[in-house]
């Protein structure tokens, strides 16, 4: 990434001034989740998700069409380069209600080294997605996630629900390329039992309120509430896409979303 990008990307989230600070990431993240939509669009759409920095800037930033986790992640870690912070990046494997299944590692994550501790960055896991850094060696919730060592020295990050804690994702501190993002990314948007392939998510998290979508089920997300809207039609799921995620999607794409979620439902 160089400093045009930078400064496009900064532009887009509307800030004016950078800073060196756990604060500043912080901020840098709420905006970018509340801006670019974590989305599977192109997955059900049948488009190649490429994973080239110049394609995911233009996708993500200039066209504002969103993205799953290899694009947002990849993303957030240039630009965190470009700030001058020290970051590296490995793979995950998505648990949540698969804790006792041995799943693909599908999931693209940023580890930053800041003053002698390591954090966990992520601006790439739909609706429940951290806003925040969280730090690798607290063992204390931070707002509602708690990241768990495990006896294989694997690390799990969880977050508070009624229900007690669930199981987002786990991770490790290996070394890993993008060869390895390659074929996770591979495997999320072509494999027949992919997450990606088989329902319609986006989403986007504001301040007060995090508004998603999931197989034609509208959902308004607040502290205390979750008011859920049934998509009747893809004119509805249209309409939805371009007034609360400004995602545009012509008659063909918008009956391709909603066809999905009425297999799934």
């Amino acid at each position: 990434m160089n400093k045009n990008d930078l400064k496009f990307y900064l532009d887009a989230l509307d800030i004016q001034k950078t800073g060196h600070t756990l604060e500043f990431i912080e901020l840098l993240q709420k905006k970018h989740l509340s801006h670019f939509s974590f989305n599977n669009i192109a997955v059900l759409l049948g488009e190649e998700i490429s994973l080239e920095l110049n394609d995911i800037f233009k996708k993500i930033v200039q066209e504002n069409r969103g993205g799953y986790c290899f694009e947002h992640n990849k993303l957030f870690y240039e630009v965190l380069n470009e700030l001058g912070f020290d970051v590296l990046f490995v793979v995950g494997k998505v648990l949540l209600t698969n804790e006792k299944i041995d799943v693909a590692k599908t999931h693209r994550v940023t580890l930053l080294s800041f003053e002698d501790e390591l954090y966990l960055v992520d601006v790439g896991f739909g609706f429940i997605c951290p806003n925040k850094p969280l730090s690798i060696s607290s063992s204390t919730l931070n707002n509602s996630y708690i990241i768990e060592k495990n006896n294989d020295k694997t690390l799990s990050l969880r977050i508070q629900t009624p229900d007690g804690l669930l199981t987002l994702y786990m991770f490790d501190l290996q070394t890993y390329s993008e060869a390895d993002c390659i074929m996770g990314n591979f495997y999320s948007s072509n494999y027949k039992d992919a997450a990606f392939v088989n329902n319609a998510v986006i989403s986007l998290q504001h301040q007060d309120e995090t508004l998603s979508f999931k197989n034609n089920k509208y959902h308004i997300i607040k502290k205390n509430s979750n008011e859920i809207k049934e998509i009747s039609s893809s004119s509805k799921l249209q309409k939805l896409f371009q007034d609360v995620f400004s995602i545009m999607l012509n008659n063909e794409e918008a009956q391709i979303v909603f066809n999905k979620g009425l297999r799934i439902n």
